[in-house]
């Protein structure tokens, strides 16, 4: 993971060529039916000049990304959302020392035949907390765009799901809780739950259960059998603050 935080602020920062998003490949995401969820249909952006993020193909025809500090003085950063016919968009970031962007993807995650777009920056942290991440969602409301922003550990496009049942979009998001199982033992856990875009906002999807993962020193995709319904309310409550990580 160090290796892969390395290579993101050598090519962001030393504008060798053409920059591939990034993106925390962690190995804790769920599993549907021992396979991966199945991802909504994305274009994974580049960066071919430094800080500004375009289509791979038809980039002077396609929207740019790009985030900035407007203002030395600033505690926030701006991301700009710029369409080739001189639309602009723009919303603030958490100001995060050292790493700008690491990767941009766009979709139609609202079905409405217009692109959307996941911006995502690491939050800087070191050991695990590289896997921390900031992402903007920009949603396109008939001619205007909103933006949500989030908090969630390895986010990437196997966050960016679809139900198999509504074949919509649903985005997974991840929290990292620590708690005792039936063992007696206090261990730590990654909970995805899924969301559902409702035109303003994003709702949690009762219909979907929240899953829980062991972070364990390999990679793991099974439901933990360490914690009872109790014992997850119990842990989820004590780790409250979780609950904040939706549009702040």
């Amino acid at each position: 993971m160090i290796r892969i935080l390395i290579v993101i602020i050598l090519f962001v920062f030393g504008g060798i060529g053409t920059v591939l998003a990034e993106t925390n490949n962690w190995g804790y995401g769920p599993f549907l039916n021992g396979h991966e969820w199945p991802c909504i249909p994305i274009v994974t952006y580049v960066q071919a000049v430094s800080n500004i993020w375009t289509a791979p193909t038809n980039s002077k025809n396609s929207p740019s990304i790009t985030e900035r500090l407007e203002d030395d003085s600033d505690d926030f950063t701006t991301v700009i959302l710029r369409f080739p016919d001189g639309r602009t968009f723009k919303t603030y970031n958490n100001f995060v020392l050292g790493p700008y962007l690491s990767a941009v993807y766009s979709g139609d995650f609202n079905n409405d035949g217009k692109s959307d777009f996941l911006i995502i920056k690491p939050t800087g942290m070191n050991g695990i907390g590289g896997w921390n991440c900031i992402g903007v969602f920009a949603f396109s409301q008939g001619d205007d765009y909103l933006f949500t922003r989030v908090y969630s550990w390895g986010l990437g496009p196997e966050s960016l799901a679809i139900d198999p049942q509504t074949k919509s979009f649903r985005f997974i998001h991840t929290s990292f809780v620590q708690g005792t199982g039936i063992d007696g033992k206090d261990h730590s856990f990654w909970v995805h739950r899924f969301f559902q875009w409702t035109g303003g906002s994003f709702e949690p999807d009762e219909t979907l259960m929240p899953i829980w993962i062991q972070f364990l020193e390999r990679s793991n995709h099974d439901p933990t059998k360490l914690l009872t319904p109790e014992l997850k309310k119990q842990i989820w409550s004590e780790n409250r603050e979780q609950n904040a990580n939706i549009e702040w």
